[in-house]
């Protein structure tokens, strides 16, 4: 998986020291204003490798990785001057998560316990005893 035939770490690196220059030069920005930045940068490639490669976890890490991008927005907001209440930002993560299931679910199936080359046997008395381990007999 890459983006513009590069690795995505190399892009965020490259994002990342493009955002220092940009601040050095041009831009009055604060340290944490730039890390805010980078976080969302971050996140969004995040998002990114999830959504490629949802065939492999059925899209399982799609969820995880718009809640990190959901949370590095509400800190990039925040950092920027927008005013959020705790409860506003905790029904905002709520929604963001019930949309990622709402949606991933319907791509996903639960996983199944598979029992396949591993028997066992039951007594008489409900204790079950995997392959090769000795079931005492009943009396």
């Amino acid at each position: 998986m890459k983006i513009f035939g590069r690795e995505p770490a190399l892009v965020l690196g490259l994002l990342s020291a493009g955002l220092q220059l940009v601040t050095a030069l041009f831009l009055p920005l604060t340290t944490e204003q730039v890390a805010a930045i980078n976080s969302i940068a971050a996140a969004g490639l995040g998002v990114w490798t999830a959504f490629a490669t949802r065939n492999l976890d059925g899209g399982k890490s799609i969820k995880a990785a718009a809640l990190g991008f959901t949370q590095a927005g509400i800190t990039l907001g925040l950092v920027f001057g927008v005013s959020l209440t705790d409860q506003q930002t905790a029904s905002i993560m709520a929604f963001v998560a019930l949309l990622g299931a709402v949606f991933v679910r319907q791509q996903s199936t639960p996983t199944a316990t598979s029992t396949a080359g591993t028997p066992s046997t039951v007594s008489t008395t409900g204790t079950a005893a995997a392959a090769g381990e000795a079931v005492p007999p009943s009396p």
